[in-house]
Parts: C-alpha cells; sequence; structure tokens
C-alpha cells in the first residue's frame, strides 16, 4: 500500500514538473514572440523614416526644378503622388502653396502694423464666422511691443495672468500652431481658419498667390469683387493662369475700378510638403516648410522646418 502511494505521489510530482516546464516554454516562446514582433515594428518605423525623409528630398527637388516664373496649379509640384509602391511600403504625399494662403506674419512687417493686411485677416475671420477681433491678439503675439493693437489685443499681462503663464512670442510666427496660444483661439477657431492661413517668417511682406489662393482667400482680398467672379476664376485658372501681377488688375478692374491687388501676384517661394508612408503595421506622415530660393547663391530650395504628424 506504501508502495502504490509513493507511486501515485511520484507521478502527481512529475505531471506538476511537466506541467511547469510547458508553462514557462509557453512563456518564454510568447516572450520572444513579442520582442519579435518589437523588433520588426521598430525596423518597419526606422525604414518607414527614411521613405519619408526621401519623399521630402524628392519634394525639395521638383520645388527647385520649377523656375518659378509664374506658379499655378497646373505645374508639376502640384500634382500628387498617389500610393506608389515601394519594396513593402507604400508612399503618398502632396506639395501646396502655402503663398496661396494668407500669411499671418504679413500683419506685422519690420516691427511695423500693415492695416491693409489686417483689414484683409479681418474679412477672412469674419466669412468663417469668427471674431474679426481676433485680428488684434494675433498682432500683439508678433509685434514687438508692449501696446495693445485693439480691444481684442493681448500682451504680456494678459498671458503672465493665466493658470499656466507664459509671455507673447513679440516675433513672427513659424507655424500656425501657435495660434493654439494666442487669446481668443480654441481649436475650433484654429480648425476653420487653418486651410486659408500660412506663417512665413520672410524679412519682407509676402503676396498672395491668385493662380492658387482658395476663393474665400481671394474675396478677403477683393472684397468688392462678385463671387460668382471669383468662382469662375478658381474654374478656369489651371488652364489659363495669370501670367503677370498687371494682368491680376486688370481682371480685377472689370467688375471693380478702385480694386488693389497690391496683395496679390502670380509667383510663390514658400510650398508645404506633406507625405504618408505606410510600411506594414506602421503608418506615419511628415510635414515641412520649404522655400524656393531666388537671390544669387541662395539654396535652390530649403526646408524651414520639418516635423513628423503621426
Amino acid at each position: 500500500m506504501r508502495r502504490a502511494r509513493q507511486s501515485g505521489v511520484a507521478v502527481i510530482t512529475a505531471v506538476l514538473i511537466v506541467a511547469v516546464a510547458a508553462s514557462a516554454a509557453t512563456l518564454m516562446i510568447a516572450q520572444q514572440s513579442a520582442t519579435l514582433d518589437q523588433a520588426m515594428m521598430v525596423a518597419s518605423r526606422a525604414q518607414a523614416d527614411q521613405y519619408a525623409a526621401a519623399g521630402l528630398d524628392w519634394a525639395r527637388g521638383v520645388i527647385a526644378a520649377d523656375p518659378g516664373t509664374v506658379d499655378s496649379l497646373a505645374d508639376p509640384w502640384a500634382q500628387p503622388i498617389a500610393a506608389l509602391p515601394v519594396e513593402r511600403a507604400i508612399v503618398s504625399g502632396d506639395i501646396t502653396d502655402e503663398q496661396g494662403k494668407f500669411n499671418l506674419d504679413n500683419l506685422v512687417v519690420a516691427n511695423h502694423k500693415s492695416p491693409d493686411d489686417i483689414a484683409i485677416f479681418q474679412r477672412l475671420l469674419a466669412s468663417l464666422g469668427l471674431d474679426p477681433g481676433l485680428a488684434d491678439a494675433v498682432v500683439d503675439w508678433i509685434d514687438a511691443d508692449s501696446d495693445l493693437a485693439g480691444p481684442g489685443g493681448a500682451e504680456d499681462p494678459y498671458y503672465l495672468a493665466l493658470p499656466r503663464p507664459y509671455r507673447a512670442a513679440n516675433q513672427p510666427m513659424v507655424q500656425v500652431e501657435e495660434l493654439y496660444r494666442v487669446r481668443g483661439f480654441d481649436a475650433k477657431a484654429v480648425a476653420a481658419l487653418k486651410p486659408y492661413v500660412a506663417a512665413l517668417p520672410a524679412q519682407a511682406r509676402t503676396s498672395i498667390n491668385a493662380n492658387t489662393a482658395d476663393p474665400r482667400v481671394l474675396a478677403a482680398v477683393l472684397p468688392n469683387v462678385p463671387r460668382t467672379a471669383l468662382e469662375q476664376l478658381v474654374a478656369r485658372r489651371v488652364a489659363k493662369p495669370f501670367a503677370t501681377a498687371g494682368d491680376i488688375a486688370l481682371w480685377a478692374a472689370t467688375f471693380d475700378p478702385k480694386a488693389s491687388t497690391a496683395a496679390l501676384d502670380v509667383k510663390s517661394g514658400y510650398f508645404g510638403v506633406h507625405v504618408r508612408v505606410t510600411q506594414d503595421d506602421v503608418r506615419l506622415a511628415t510635414d515641412a516648410l520649404v522655400q524656393r530660393g531666388t537671390a544669387p547663391g541662395q539654396a535652390a530650395a530649403a526646408f524651414v522646418w520639418r516635423r513628423p504628424r503621426y
């Protein structure tokens, strides 16, 4: 009887040892599999980053290759990349003309407020259902003085009194997302405004390209030109863009003899590049602002900034 009991205990012990060993082996295999998956994910991410960098460089080359005498939506840079297969990845992207938007930094040029540009921005805000007084806060964010630009303005005393205090930038904007820190701008306001504005930290005032600008932006520049005329312009300008700034003035004068087209031109120097990469289970996107050089000795096209989006 004792031998039978000892034999039964030995069997149970052996079964338990086998069970523990099997569990440990299963755990080790699972951990090894997770480590391998993580390593593959890291490798895929690194390769996707390289494809994104290559996409940015390709776009910079396209921009540099364009002579830039007249920029329109018929140019090579305006044609999107749609799902280009590269080994195990899919690369897509597009280039946008940032001078087809209103440059927020035009509100203050050489530390002097620009009344004409402030009026354009106020009309753009109103067309989006936003308070035109928000223009005052943006002016104060950019200018170097401590004087309020208007009732909606804000300088250091306002920002330092916030629960998480900070100071006004008092310098040109570099990215539109700075608006999140400006008085009066919430996420909804920034989302509504973002498609129509840019932050181009140029040393001089930048023009709006009439060949690429949205009708809403053109309407803010030319408030007395009928909206139907602007929409017709947008429909025909791909096939027949303006060739000179003088052509813009002649066209606008047919609808408003007193129209000022000083803010408009047919050339652009700043472009947004947006590259998206799908590599296995990795998805990422990268944005950049590219400046096309025109001065002697200046790079043909250079990055002002670049950043990952997700």
